[in-house]
């Protein structure tokens, strides 16, 4: 049975005017987490720009730590998140905490890659583009907020495919739009072919990170309860030894690893773990044995299991990077931003026939 373009017409729209705010959040907040890097360079420099200038593949994470314990003796590490290679003047994020189970992680240090020297300290919950990257994920909103964003990618699919076939069924008489109806109709289509995309990775990636917390799959969650299930290990091997040795291991799995994380064993870990990335995003994690030095395991998408094939590729497709890396996530970028545009000239069509009744 076919559906009458005023059946589909008023779906779309009815679908799409509450949907639109929520999906103005998520394109703004997902154009930040892909550039924040950038960004952070750009609005806070005196927090994140470095002076020295990193090498990717030569990182030493034990000149890190010994700059940390001697700028800030009392600081207890949890782990590292480190710039990618086309930021190599970001500082390395370093998260932990001062309290007295030295487990938290209400603080932040920033660290220059080249020289290893303290930036600055802040609070953890400090900074826009981090706190922007966060709610992209709604993290911050625990199994309700994975709910929401679960039924708000499923409903912006709707909304899109019904709008590519409302441009479909009207193009006969497209020539006789104009205006903001003609701007809409002719990104309309390039726009909802992004937005079903972006959707159903999105979709898939927030079901497979809820499963994967669910059955305690991840690996960095793992390592940690090791640490507070027992004594701290002896540390016998440093911290660069075992990640040239982590390196080596996932060198298999990715082409050109570059380091994204780090963490040390103690409060945090029962083993070195490390999370590396390719040029196209995909990710593999390691641990390595802080006492004689022997690669643990190698986990791809940093799970126990299921970390291989489509749960590999999803976030390469998600941010662009399977077209063709740096270049991809750049041209990605701009499609959000255009798309929401797209989505403002929506919402002027919408009030335009408001008031024409």
């Amino acid at each position: 049975m076919s559906i009458s373009v005023l059946t589909l017409r008023r779906w779309h729209r009815r679908l799409a005017v509450v949907l639109g705010v929520f999906l103005m959040f998520q394109v703004l907040t997902g154009v930040v987490a892909q550039q924040r890097f950038w960004l952070m360079q750009a609005t806070e420099p005196v927090v994140y720009r470095a002076d020295g200038l990193a090498v990717v593949g030569a990182e030493d994470p034990s000149a890190v730590l010994a700059g940390l314990a001697e700028a800030k003796p009392d600081f207890v590490v949890a782990h590292m998140m480190y710039p990618p290679p086309d930021s190599p003047r970001t500082g390395i994020i370093v998260m932990g905490g001062r309290d007295s189970s030295q487990r938290g992680m209400s603080r932040s240090v920033t660290v220059d890659p080249g020289t290893s020297t303290v930036m600055a300290e802040r609070s953890s919950q400090a900074g826009w583009v981090g706190t922007a990257t966060i709610l992209h994920q709604w993290l911050l909103f625990g199994t309700p907020g994975r709910i929401f964003l679960t039924l708000l990618g499923t409903m912006a699919t709707l909304v899109s495919v019904l709008g590519i076939l409302l441009w479909f069924r009207t193009r006969q008489v497209a020539g006789r739009a104009r205006g903001v109806l003609r701007l809409h109709r002719s990104a309309g289509l390039v726009a909802g072919a992004f937005f079903i995309l972006m959707s159903v990775t999105g979709v898939a990636m927030n079901l497979f990170v809820w499963s994967e917390k669910a059955g305690g799959r991840s690996i960095f969650a793992n390592n940690m309860a090791q640490a507070h299930a027992g004594p701290m290990a002896t540390v016998n091997v440093d911290a660069t030894t075992a990640l040239a040795s982590a390196r080596a291991a996932v060198s298999a799995q990715l082409s050109e690893p570059y380091l994204i994380a780090f963490g040390p064993p103690g409060h945090h870990g029962r083993h070195y773990w490390f999370a590396f990335r390719d040029r196209l995003l995909r990710r593999t994690d390691a641990l390595v044995d802080p006492t004689d030095g022997h690669v643990v395991g190698v986990y791809p998408s940093g799970v126990t299991s299921g970390g291989t094939g489509l749960r590999q590729w999803l976030f390469p497709v998600h941010s662009g990077f399977l077209l063709g890396g740096w270049w991809g996530g750049l041209l990605f970028t701009v499609l959000g931003g255009a798309t929401g545009l797209w989505i403002l000239t929506g919402f002027a069509l919408w009030v335009q026939r408001r008031r024409a009744g």
